[in-house]
């Protein structure tokens, strides 16, 4: 998933509670508890990432307070609150809204039954503007972080500048020795760009030097307003390039004892040794962005959307919006009858169907991120992605390769195999 990311051991498996009533579509959706609630307090972001999916990253509106609370009405109405969920702060950066806003946010949210137990706020920030006020609210309110930071400062400023082209390294440095100095736990999130797919040493030494317990990797993708992806500069292809990458990453990782605990081998490990931490009752993956209403994804203005957190605030022509209503205006399920809704939902389940009929990962999956499909496709009515063959499949061949070895042991028949190599 490109989507955003909290702490590295967050974002686990969700329940699922039998059936809905039909729906709109005609088809019976299981019932699928909130995991991830993702609120934009402000589309803005402070610095101006070339590579970032986001449409209306410089305007600095904010979200009222009585949308945030028709936000929460709508949600604890749903009947999705079960399990505890997260609250990602996010779609723009978090920290350029002030604390104060966020300590009334904060105040309304805990209004409602059981809030204290069942939200988890957490925050992705580029760091840029973290100091002792905001640790001390972080720590307050026990927020979980991200931090987005690619490795070394020329791998980092060759894309996460600021808006008069500057780099950004120093300082998100600066805010990550921060948290550590306030024993604030974070993981931090870094994108395998064509700076950084070639230095694997480089980058994993970054993060082991600067004492990061854990870190996710997403590919440059082709995503939002983000048209093309610098992997596909280099002489070989993006792929053969990020699976070198993350083979030597793994390397280097087991060569530390799995100090460094990186996102997509620990999701690749356990879904391979503990196939069911991540089962739905009737035996699916649960992928929050494939299930409806498991991730539901709010603007500023209360528009909802549902599926990955991407989509919100897009617009294609081929499915209109990914707005399905207005907390404002609409409950939850009302964003079913929605005509761009049925048409994203049934596109969905064809090109799931796909996954299903054509991949072998699909159990350890459950379809490959809609946002994905979309923009390196062109619809949802489809199968594989780039994003998933790199971020899903590669890591779980890695670490399957790793365990056979260890083991003493060829591929069992039936086993998920390489594919063979990239001559290019």
């Amino acid at each position: 998933m490109s989507s955003p990311s909290v702490r590295i051991e967050e974002m686990g498996p969700g329940q699922s509670s039998g059936l809905l009533a039909e729906d709109t579509v005609g088809a019976a959706m299981r019932q699928i508890y909130l995991g991830v609630l993702v609120i934009q307090p402000s589309p803005f972001c402070n610095i101006n990432c070339d590579y970032c999916y986001l449409p209306d990253r410089g305007s600095t509106v904010r979200m009222d307070h009585d949308v945030l609370e028709r936000v929460m009405d709508r949600i604890f109405l749903s009947g999705l609150v079960g399990p505890p969920f997260t609250i990602l702060w996010h779609a723009g950066e978090p920290l350029t809204v002030p604390i104060d806003w966020y300590a009334k946010a904060f105040e309304i949210i805990s209004r409602y039954p059981g809030a204290s137990k069942k939200v988890q706020h957490s925050f992705q920030t580029n760091g840029l503007l973290l100091n002792q006020k905001w640790c001390d609210f972080i720590r307050e309110h026990q927020i979980d972080v991200g931090l987005s930071i690619d490795g070394p400062a020329d791998i980092h400023d060759a894309h996460r500048v600021t808006r008069q082209g500057k780099g950004t390294h120093a300082k998100a440095v600066k805010g990550a020795k921060l948290l550590q100095e306030n024993e604030i736990p974070f993981g931090c999130v870094a994108v395998i760009s064509n700076e950084a797919v070639d230095q694997p040493d480089e980058v994993y030494n970054f993060f082991k030097e600067l004492g990061i317990d854990g870190v996710g990797f997403n590919i440059e993708e082709i995503e939002g307003e983000n048209v093309s992806s610098s992997l596909d500069a280099g002489e070989h292809s993006a792929e053969v390039r990020v699976r070198r990458f993350l083979e030597r990453v793994y390397e280097l990782s087991k060569a530390d004892n799995f100090r460094l605990r990186i996102r997509e081998f620990e999701t690749a490990r356990q879904n391979i040794l503990e196939p069911d931490m991540n089962r739905l009752q009737d035996g699916g993956y649960y992928n929050l962005e494939t299930e409806p209403f498991a991730m539901i994804n709010v603007d500023w203005q209360g528009g909802f959307s549902t599926f990955s957190p991407e989509l919100l605030g897009q617009d294609t022509d081929k499915y209109s919006t990914f707005t399905f209503g207005n907390f404002c205006r609409n409950q939850v399920f009302e964003g079913t009858q929605h005509p761009a809704f049925q048409k994203v939902l049934k596109d969905l389940e064809a090109g799931n169907r796909k996954c299903a009929e054509t991949c072998d990962f699909w159990s350890f999956c459950g379809g490959a991120s809609p946002s994905n499909k979309l923009y390196e496709n062109g619809s949802f009515d489809s199968a594989e992605t780039r994003h998933c063959r790199c971020m899903i499949q590669m890591p779980m061949q890695i670490v399957l390769e790793d365990l056979e070895e260890a083991l003493g042991v060829g591929p069992p028949s039936g086993s998920i195999r390489n594919p063979p190599p990239d001559v290019k």
